[in-house]
This record gives structure tokens, C-alpha cells and sequence, in this order.
């Protein structure tokens, strides 16, 4: 049977044939995605962090089931698996640079207070994308995102100083990346991390 879309969000995923509770809120999801944005990305911290009553076995499909997790994929009983809408093919935010705005833009259109209260993942993700557009943080995504090349030219001087003030700096980066290439990039990172730790251990 498919997926009702407005069933609970779950609070388990499936390792080694096993359901085992995580810690679904969004400051994990957050930690996430900051941490392995980094060259090496702290995966048995975020491991740590996403079971909360330990680390489940074996740690190749835990590490694969909390990135999963991330990307909002859920596996239906037909075995298809689907995604969470992405709003961009690029990094137009950044949850450290725009943590201030993304606050008071869920304060303005929500009422929810980020710094207080709890909220799974997934919801967070489809609130933060589907805020208006007069709330800060989506002004920061329209400037981002713009064409400069197609503004009208009275524009241009304006878009290109507000695009610097909220640049992202990505020098690791010679291109926009899909939100699914961004995720395989995330998969590689904990592969790598496993290999260079079973090596140092066989050293």
C-alpha cells in the first residue's frame, strides 16, 4: 500500500533488519547537513547524535539509513523510495549564516520559536521552504537565486551588492550541485571516513 502523505513522521529507521528509534528533530537534520558540508565530516559524532540510545549495527547501514533520513527518503512497502522536495539546485542558504533570519521568518509566518521548540526534520524542511516570500530568509534566497543577466538594468547595481552581502562562500565548489549529487557527495564522505578508520585501526 502507498503511503498516506499525512501519516506521522517517523521516529525509527530500519538497521539491520531492525527498527531503531533516532532522534528525528530538526537541530539534528541541521547538524547534518553543517557537518558534512566540511572535508572531514565528524560521522561517529553524528551517528552519536542521530541514535540516541546508541549506534546500531552494523554501522555502514546506520550511517546509510541517517543519510537517507537527511535527504527525507522513506522507503514504501513496494520498496520505491520516495524524496522530499528540494527547493534549490544549488546552495542558496546556509544554515549558519542564515540562522537569524531563518528564526525570525518562522516567527513571523508561524509563530514557531527555532530556538525553543521541537519539530521533526521533514517539517521543518517543507515549512522553511514554503515561507512567504516577504519573510527575511526567502528575500535571501530571491537575491541569491536572481539572474543578474536578466534584471532590468536599473537593478543590476542593486542585486549585485546585496548578492555579495549574501554570498556564500564556497571555494571547494566549481559548480552548483543537485540536491541528489549534494547527497551521494555526503554518502562518499562517510565511505571515506570508514575506510581511513579501519585503516588506522589495522595499523
Amino acid at each position: 500500500m502507498k503511503r498516506n502523505p499525512f501519516e506521522l513522521l517517523p521516529d525509527t529507521v530500519k538497521v539491520g533488519g531492525v527498527q531503531v528509534r533516532i532522534n528525528p528533530d530538526f537541530r539534528v537534520g541541521v547538524s547534518i547537513e553543517t557537518e558534512m558540508l566540511q572535508e572531514h565530516p565528524d560521522v561517529e559524532g553524528l551517528l552519536d547524535l542521530f541514535y540516541p540510545v546508541g549506534v546500531p549495527q552494523p554501522i555502514e547501514e546506520a550511517a546509510e539509513q541517517m543519510i537517507r533520513f537527511y535527504a527525507g527518503e522513506k522507503e514504501e512497502e513496494n520498496g520505491e523510495v520516495p524524496k522530499m522536495i528540494s527547493a534549490s539546485k544549488g546552495r542558496i542558504y546556509d544554515f549558519s549564516l542564515d540562522a537569524d533570519a531563518l528564526t525570525a521568518s518562522f516567527a513571523q509566518a508561524y509563530g514557531i520559536d527555532l530556538e525553543h521548540d521541537l519539530m521533526h526534520w521533514w517539517k521543518f524542511r517543507r515549512l522553511m521552504f514554503g515561507l512567504p516570500a516577504d519573510t527575511s530568509f526567502m528575500q535571501r534566497i530571491h537575491i541569491r537565486s536572481v539572474d543578474i543577466n536578466k534584471v532590468d538594468k536599473s537593478q543590476k547595481g542593486y542585486y549585485r551588492k546585496m548578492k555579495k552581502l549574501y554570498a556564500i562562500r564556497q571555494p571547494e565548489k566549481k559548480r552548483k550541485m543537485t540536491a541528489e549529487e549534494r547527497n551521494e557527495q555526503m554518502r562518499q564522505k562517510v565511505a571515506k571516513r570508514f575506510e581511513e578508520a579501519q585503516a588506522h585501526a589495522e595499523n
